[in-house]
């Protein structure tokens, strides 16, 4: 090769290495950075993910809730014809009696229906003039036409209307009928829940704390200036809304979560965000902000529009994020971190390059030794893939051995080797980079060693890792380069092949084995062990069958199966039971996938993840969505799904099925007397009374306020379901311990027994609900009886 070298810095190698290391530093930096403002909009999405789904959640509850009982109690014939009596006079002592019957009668359905959440149930006549107002009966005839959007919707289309509506003193949920006697329209209901409603069904679900501002603008047109004084403030971002105080959780110290909520500490959050809020609330789009002072929290906003779908205020949650908090201390550690081990590798550079330069003496004194090894060196070459070369520096000749020649891909003779052709036929990106590593050796005396790419004459590209040093006489003056090169294509494509492997491999967040034919493992990943609860020594060697059982729910394959249909069909995936260190016992998902090695040795992959994650929350929804939040007892749509399965089993065998409607006696006076908090407690005792007193296969239910039901599935006769029901009677009848207190209370229960009172849930609930109601009656003429004969 010839030695035509430029003069470039000694040490420039070391200030490229040192630029790309300063340069590596700022990605990582930048990466930490990055990576933790990812974690503040995954946290900002799913809050604000949470809020709207509560949101929905709570008005499909809520809607779903008034239509039933607007169809239960209200469009009755009794009803319909009173109203339809008062929509066809207007004699103002005939519609004062209508509207005396109307509210004696359906006085017990708004008591109810106000245990439930319903602040208010109003009837309207026709032409949207109010009727009548349980929570104020005397108010009655003003006309709501131009005052209520959603009434007047609903009497123009006369189809039912619900959503969110201010009011002129109470925000909420309006949920508006249209009611028909005989195909005549004659009025509409409103049943209302106040948004007080909204945030007592959440502040017990987590530790997020609600509030609710209103545009200012419907709070003008709206409210009255001494209603708007003492119902509304100031809102803490925007001067364009108003903050509802009679939902404010600190008017309300009930509505106040868990933890360290203090008023001052909101208005320092308040403060920190109000900047990046302002200009976004009157776009009307959801959106969330996070801040880290005072407190890690994320404050979330969400638009709500009014029946008439205009913009009517924003619901706000604010919610701690405590791994925020600890994500930005993580950050600043890591950083540090980085930037020791940055000074580090500095260090060890500078090791490094003075053991170059040692290296390099010894090298000189090896070159002699390997003249005297001529020949055994070109047989190894051959071998290896290697060819030597040699350029002196005197005559300008360059001469290559027969290896060079194959691996650069000519026959030897085809030309005289010259440092031209060489660079011909190095890759045009390679050869920069060539000229410079010899050019440094010609100036500094050091040997040097290079990978780079050639092109073949057919256009092949091979790797080769080139070789070389300087031969000095004593006077110091250079008397030749020798060198190799050897072709190490096969191996840099293995490598590069194995290290990509074994990077995905380590770094995946799914678990990995590799089994023998046998089963016994030989390698897993830091997943797996991980998962396991077992290190390295534990897991090599030891069967991959004993670490994993059938799923838990007994279905699918076991491992053996699953394990030989790998075998025999190349793949198998499915769920199973990892059993780790101490019986820990984890539901995966596992794939296997066989694998012959090039010497002919089988191999079994098997990759997991763990999924009790998804089990966990499949099964606490389902829970949530079935059971009542106070006593634990399931719900009305579980009772109706037993129910309804309970009468398909009775029907296949022709078996007897029960029903018991239960309905607390004086349980009003309980609250009115000891409080809710006792009422609470009086519905759980009977809950758990009723269930002490059926059997694991009954099913006891809350359907709402102090009315039960309890299912008798396969009740020998029809005896058998009354002394069960006198059973009941006794159980609920005994004395409640309530502090220095006694609380007594007595329940009356009504009865439907399938196939005799109905071929269906709807049947049998309404006879037993109708029997219900029948003994109530007795109980209480009974009890006018005494007092009149005492």
């Amino acid at each position: 090769m010839v030695l035509n070298f430029s003069v470039p810095g000694v040490y420039l190698r070391h200030t490229l290495v040192a630029i790309t290391l300063l340069l590596g530093f700022l990605a990582l930096a930048w990466s930490f950075v990055d990576s933790y403002r990812d974690l503040q909009r995954s946290l900002a999405k799913e809050a604000l993910g949470h809020l709207e789904m509560e949101y929905e959640l709570i008005q499909t509850y809520q809607g779903n809730l008034a239509r039933q009982v607007v169809d239960d109690n209200f469009r009755n014939p009794e009803v319909l014809s009173l109203l339809a009596r008062a929509a066809e006079t207007s004699d103002a002592e005939e519609l004062a009696g209508i509207r005396d019957d109307l509210y004696l009668q359906l006085l017990p359905v708004y008591e109810r229906m106000k245990r439930n959440g319903f602040c208010q149930l109003h009837f309207h006549l026709p032409d949207a003039v109010s009727f009548l107002r349980f929570h104020r009966p005397g108010m009655h005839g003003d006309s709501l036409w131009d005052v209520r959007e959603g009434l007047r919707l609903a009497h123009s289309t006369r189809t039912a209307v619900s959503g969110f509506e201010e009011g002129r003193i109470v925000n909420g949920f309006r949920h508006i009928f249209p009611l028909e006697h005989e195909g005549r329209f004659v009025g509409t209901v409103e049943a209302s829940f106040s948004f007080m409603t909204y945030l007592m069904h959440h502040v017990g679900l987590d530790h997020g704390l609600y509030r609710l501002l209103i545009s200012d603008e419907l709070v003008e047109s709206k409210v009255w200036p001494e209603e708007k004084q003492r119902n509304y403030g100031s809102a803490p971002f925007h001067p364009g809304f108003a903050r509802d105080l009679r939902v404010d959780p600190f008017a309300h110290p009930e509505l106040l979560p868990p933890g360290d909520w203090s008023k001052e500490r909101v208005e320092r959050l308040d403060a920190a965000v109000a900047e990046s809020v302002r200009h976004r609330m009157p776009e009307w789009q959801p959106f969330s902000v996070v801040t880290r002072t005072p407190a890690p929290v994320i404050i979330s906003f969400m638009p709500i529009e009014t029946i008439a779908d205009r913009p009517g205020g924003y619901i706000l949650r604010y919610y701690e994020v405590p791994e925020i908090a600890r994500a930005w201390s993580f950050l600043w550690w890591k950083l540090l971190v980085a930037s020791v081990l940055l000074l580090l590798v500095f260090a060890v550079l500078a090791v490094l390059y003075r053991r170059e330069r040692r290296g390099a003496q010894l090298r000189e004194y090896l070159l002699n030794d390997l003249r005297e090894e001529h020949d055994n060196l070109e047989r190894a070459q051959d071998i290896a893939h290697i060819g030597n070369w040699v350029s002196d520096a005197r005559t300008g000749r360059i001469t290559w051995s027969d290896g060079i020649y194959a691996i650069f891909g000519y026959s030897p003779g085809d030309f005289r080797p010259t440092h031209e052709r060489f660079m011909e036929a190095v890759h045009p990106d390679d050869r920069a980079r060539v000229e410079e590593a010899v050019s440094h050796s010609f100036r500094t005396g050091d040997p040097y060693e290079i990978e780079h790419r050639i092109v073949r004459p057919d256009g092949e590209i091979r790797h080769v890792l080139e070789r070389g040093m300087m031969e000095m006489d004593d006077a110091g003056t250079l008397v030749r380069m020798i060198g190799t090169v050897q072709d190490v294509t096969e191996l840099r494509r293995f490598e590069e092949t194995r290290m990509e492997a074994a990077a995905i491999i380590e770094s995946t967040h799914e678990a990995i084995f590799v089994a023998d034919a046998t089963g016994r493992i030989v390698r897993t990943n830091a997943s797996f062990q991980r998962e396991a609860g077992l290190d390295v020594d534990e897991l090599q060697g030891r069967r991959a069958e004993s670490l994993f059982e059938r799923s838990d729910d007994r279905r699918g394959d076991d491992f053996a199966v699953a394990w030989a249909k790998a075998q025999d069909q190349g793949a198998w995936e499915g769920e199973l039971t990892l059993v780790g260190r101490s019986g820990r016992r984890v539901p995966v998902l596992l794939s296997l996938t066989s694998l012959t090695l090039d010497w002919g040795e089988r191999r079994i992959v098997g990759l997991f993840s763990d999924i009790s994650g998804i089990y966990a929350r499949e099964q606490l929804m389902w829970h949530k969505a079935h059971h009542d939040p106070l006593t634990g007892a399931a719900n009305r749509v579980l009772f109706r799904e037993r129910l309804t399965r309970a009468i398909a089993e009775a029907e296949r065998h022709e078996e007897l099925v029960g029903v018991l409607y239960v309905d607390l006696d004086g349980f009003k006076p309980v609250n009115d007397n000891y409080g809710h908090e006792a009422g609470d407690e009086v519905l759980r005792t009977v809950v758990r009374r009723l269930n002490e007193a059926t059997r694991e296969t009954d099913t006891v239910a809350r359907l709402g306020g102090d009315e039960m039901a309890v299912l008798l599935v396969r009740p020998a006769t029809l005896e058998d379901v009354e002394r069960v029901a006198e059973k009941l009677r006794e159980a609920i009848a005994r004395p409640i311990d309530w502090g220095s207190d006694s609380i007594r209370t007595s329940a009356s229960i009504g009865v439907a027994i399938h196939p005799r009172d109905g071929a269906n849930a709807d049947e049998l609930l309404r006879v037993a609900d109708e029997a219900m109601y029948r003994e109530k009656r007795r109980h209480r003429a009974a009890s006018r009886t005494s007092s009149g004969t005492s």
